[in-house]
């Protein structure tokens, strides 16, 4: 029987739920990201958060290949505003560049000492709508990276992001990502 990696059961459950393609091409993920809202509210590749226990931001950790590498951290909603009509997709809820990792394996990253070029917007689901899938990206920065992209805040429409498009235009590539849902009853 095959070892299945973090990141390949990453890459089966980013699939199976649709974010590839939804708002991938495709992840094979380098590094494991989590993410945290608390005891007993991680982040777990698809599982159930509730709207309230989601609306500060989450404490976020991943192992890097070096301390001194950057990281831009991308949370999206591709179901605004419903799986069924996503005519918003991908609703930006919050982009953070230039991010230090923690130090040490697994240790809270810096965000608070990155660029938030997005604040953080705590999932808002329209009632009814059914459950949306809130996907966090975490890209590695390089020494090609596009600067003024990374350092220019969005504007105030948070409607219509693309991660892809953003990250192309930064020069980013995609080490990591998790994702959870959240429903508005």
């Amino acid at each position: 029987m095959p070892l299945l990696t973090n990141d390949k059961a990453a890459e089966i459950a980013l699939k199976q739920d649709g974010i590839v393609p939804d708002v991938l091409d495709s992840f094979h993920g380098s590094t494991m990201l989590v993410v945290s809202y608390g005891a007993n509210k991680d982040v777990s590749l698809g599982n159930t958060l509730s709207v309230s226990e989601t609306q500060h931001p989450p404490q976020v950790s991943f192992l890097s290949d070096s301390p001194s590498s950057k990281y831009t951290l991308i949370m999206c909603d591709p179901d605004a505003p419903s799986r069924k009509d996503p005519r918003m997709r991908e609703y930006r809820h919050w982009v953070v560049t230039n991010i230090s990792p923690g130090a040490g394996d697994l240790q809270p990253a810096n965000i608070s000492h990155g660029n938030t070029l997005s604040s953080y917007m705590g999932p808002a689901p329209p009632a009814g709508s059914g459950p949306h899938r809130y996907v966090f990206l975490l890209y590695k920065q390089s020494n090609h990276s596009n600067a003024s992209v990374l350092t220019t805040p969005l504007g105030s429409s948070h409607a219509g992001f693309k991660a892809k498009q953003f990250s192309a235009q930064a020069g980013l590539e995609l080490v990591g990502a998790n994702y959870f849902f959240a429903e508005n009853k």
